[in-house]
């Protein structure tokens, strides 16, 4: 697989995960402003939703960045990876 192939469609993951993550804080807000009202069944879990999201921004960079470093061969060789070249 061509390396830049590669980084492009897991850069398009990551970006999906961005805004997963932006979702759970947006779902997390809107539990928290519900303050007072009787929960739901099945509601959203404002401190869990939040801790979601700040795993999933800070797991993604980091998965992004190991995949960038595979595709333009920092680590050596990578098998049926072709690295990026300037």
């Amino acid at each position: 697989m061509n390396g830049a192939l590669l980084l492009g469609i897991v850069t398009l993951v990551c970006v999906t995960d961005l805004m997963l993550a932006l979702y759970f804080l947006r779902l997390a807000g809107q539990a928290e402003s519900d303050v007072g009202a009787a929960p739901e069944a099945g509601g959203t879990n404002p401190a869990a939703a939040r801790r979601f999201a700040r795993v999933m921004f800070i797991a993604t960079p980091v998965l992004w960045l190991i995949v960038a470093a595979l595709s333009f061969g920092l680590f050596g060789p990578v098998g049926g990876i072709t690295p990026i070249a300037f």
